[in-house]
C-alpha cells in the first residue's frame, strides 16, 4: 500500500478517497477485510477519519461493516456481472424513453466524453466519468427511485468497469465510440438508435468483463 500525506483535504476525504480508489482497482474476483488500524497507518490519518470515511463508504455499497472482522469488500462473480449488466440496460433504455428530447443535455454528455479522452491513461478517473455519463442519463428520467437504485450499483461498476479497461487492449477507446453513438442517438432523438447503442455498449462491457 502506498503512504499518503493528507494536505489541503480533510483527514476523512483523505481516507475516504484512497479506500474508493484502492476498491475500485481490485480485481472484481477478489475479496478483502479492510482494517482501521492498517488504513489509518497507510492514509497518514488516524482510525477516527477512517472511521467515518468508512461509514461513508458503506452507505454508498462499497463495503460492509462486519463487527470484529472490519470492512468487507465482497467479490463481484460472473452471473453478478450479468445480473448488474441486464439491469442497467432496463434503467437506462427506461431513461431515453421516458424523457423529453435531450436537446438541452447533449453538450453535458459530449463534455463528459471529452474528458474521458482526457483520462485514457487514468483507468479510476475514466470509469469515474463513465459512471457519471450514465448516472447522468438515468437521472434525466425524472424518477429518483429508480436514480437512487442505479446509483447503489456504482462500486460494483467501477470496479467492473476498471478491470475491463486496465486488460492491455483498447477497451478505453470503444467506451469512448459507444457512448458517442449514444450521444449522437439523443441528439437525433431516435429513441430506437439509442436502445440500439445502448444494448451495443451493454453487450462490448459484458465480452470485456468476462468473456462470454
Amino acid at each position: 500500500m502506498i503512504q499518503m500525506n493528507p494536505t489541503a483535504q480533510s483527514q476523512p476525504e483523505v481516507a475516504y478517497q484512497w479506500m474508493k480508489s484502492y476498491i475500485a482497482a481490485l480485481p472484481r474476483e477478489e475479496e478483502t477485510f479492510l482494517n482501521e488500524a492498517v488504513l489509518a497507518k497507510t492514509t497518514g490519518t488516524s482510525r477516527t477519519p477512517v472511521r467515518e470515511a468508512l461509514l461513508r463508504l458503506e452507505a454508498e455499497g462499497f463495503v460492509k461493516r462486519i463487527p470484529h472482522k472490519g470492512a468487507y469488500v465482497p467479490p463481484i462473480s460472473d452471473p453478478d456481472v450479468r445480473a448488474i449488466l441486464q439491469a442497467r440496460a432496463v434503467v437506462e433504455k427506461w431513461a431515453v424513453s421516458s424523457t423529453e428530447p435531450l436537446d438541452s443535455r447533449i453538450d453535458a454528455f459530449q463534455a463528459i466524453i471529452d474528458q474521458q479522452h482526457q483520462a485514457k491513461d487514468d483507468p479510476a478517473r475514466f470509469i469515474e466519468l463513465d459512471t457519471e455519463f450514465h448516472t447522468l442519463m438515468v437521472r434525466a428520467g425524472g424518477n429518483p427511485v429508480l436514480a437512487d437504485f442505479y446509483a447503489s450499483l456504482r462500486q460494483k461498476q467501477l470496479r467492473i468497469g476498471v478491470k475491463a479497461v486496465s486488460q492491455g487492449t483498447d477497451r478505453a477507446g470503444d467506451v469512448l465510440r459507444e457512448h458517442q453513438l449514444i450521444v449522437d442517438a439523443l441528439r437525433s432523438r431516435s429513441v430506437e438508435a439509442a436502445h440500439q447503442a445502448i444494448d451495443a455498449h451493454l453487450e462490448s462491457t459484458r465480452q470485456a468483463v468476462i468473456g462470454y
